[in-house]
C-alpha cells in the first residue's frame, strides 16, 4: 500500500512538471498537492507500521527527504505563484523517490539509543534543512539564469529565505544531535565523518549568511556560493554513508 502511494505521487510528479512547462500553474498547484496528499499518508502509514517516525533506514529518509523537497517547493510556488523551482527540485525529488521505491522496505528495529524524542527532532529537522538548501539552490540557480530580468529579485529572495531557514532547522538537527549524542553515547561531540560533515556544512551556510547580513554580500557570488553549499549537502546526507564508515547510517 505505502509503495502504491508512492508511486502514484511519483506520476502525479511528474505529471506536474509538464504542467511547469506548459506555464499551467494552475493545474501544477492542483496535481502536485493531490501527489503531497498521498505522500503524506503513504508517510503516515510508514510511521503507524513502525511505531516511530519514518526515519531509522535508507527506504524511509528517502521517502522522507523528497516529500519534504516537494513540500517546500510547493510552499514557494504558493507564496510567489512562480513555479520554475519545481523544474530543479522536482527532478531531485523525484530521483530520490525512485530510489526509495526501489529500495529495500523492511523494517529496521530501533537499537535503544535511537529511542528518544530528540532523535526524532535532529532527522526530521536535518531533511527538512536539507530540503530547503535544496530550494535555495534551485533559486540560485534561476538568479543566475535571469540575468537583470524581474524575475531575478523574486529567485534571490527565495535564495535567501531558504538558506535562512535552512540554516535554522539545521542548527535545530545540531543542537538536538548534540543532545541525542550525550543520551546516546555519553558524548554531546563524536569525530567520526557524519558529524564532521554536519558542522562542516553548517559553518558553511553560517559563513554565507555572515557574509549576506554582516558583509553584505549580494548576486552571483552568494548563488554560486549556494550552489557549492547544495553539494555539500549531498555528500553529507550520501557521500559519507556510502563512502565512510560512520556510527550514523543515514
Amino acid at each position: 500500500m505505502i509503495n502504491t502511494l508512492g508511486w502514484i505521487s511519483f506520476a502525479l510528479y511528474v505529471a506536474g512538471i509538464f504542467f511547469v512547462l506548459s506555464k499551467k500553474i494552475k493545474h501544477y498547484k492542483v496535481i502536485t498537492t493531490a501527489g503531497l496528499l498521498l505522500h503524506t499518508s503513504a508517510l503516515t502509514l510508514r510511521t503507524i507500521e513502525v511505531g516511530h517516525a519514518p526515519m531509522a533506514n535508507r527506504y524511509e529518509t528517502l521517502l522522507f527527504f523528497s516529500w519534504a523537497i516537494i513540500l517546500t517547493n510547493l510552499v514557494v510556488v504558493f507564496r510567489y505563484n512562480i513555479a520554475k523551482t519545481s523544474l530543479i527540485t522536482t527532478p531531485i525529488g523525484l530521483i530520490l523517490l525512485f530510489w526509495a521505491m526501489r529500495a529495500s522496505d523492511a523494517i529496521t528495529p530501533l537499537y535503544p539509543a535511537l529511542k528518544t524524542i530528540w532523535f526524532e527532532i535532529h532527522v526530521t529537522s536535518s531533511f527538512i534543512g536539507y530540503a530547503l538548501f535544496t530550494l535555495a539552490m534551485s533559486g540560485a540557480v534561476l538568479f543566475l539564469k535571469a540575468g537583470e530580468s524581474e524575475e531575478s529579485r523574486t529567485f534571490s529572495d527565495i535564495n535567501t529565505k531558504a538558506v535562512l531557514w535552512g540554516f535554522v532547522l539545521f542548527s535545530l538537527s545540531m543542537y538536538s544531535g548534540a543532545i541525542w549524542g550525550y543520551l546516546a553515547w555519553g558524548a554531546y561531540w563524536l569525530w567520526e565523518p557524519k558529524t564532521l560533515w554536519s558542522f562542516i556544512l553548517w559553518f558553511y551556510f553560517a559563513g554565507i549568511l555572515h557574509g549576506k547580513y554582516v558583509r553584505s554580500w549580494r548576486g552571483r557570488p552568494v548563488a554560486y556560493l549556494t550552489i557549492v553549499g547544495f553539494v555539500i549537502v549531498l555528500f553529507t546526507y550520501l557521500g559519507v554513508s556510502i563512502l565512510m564508515k560512520s556510527s550514523h547510517k543515514l
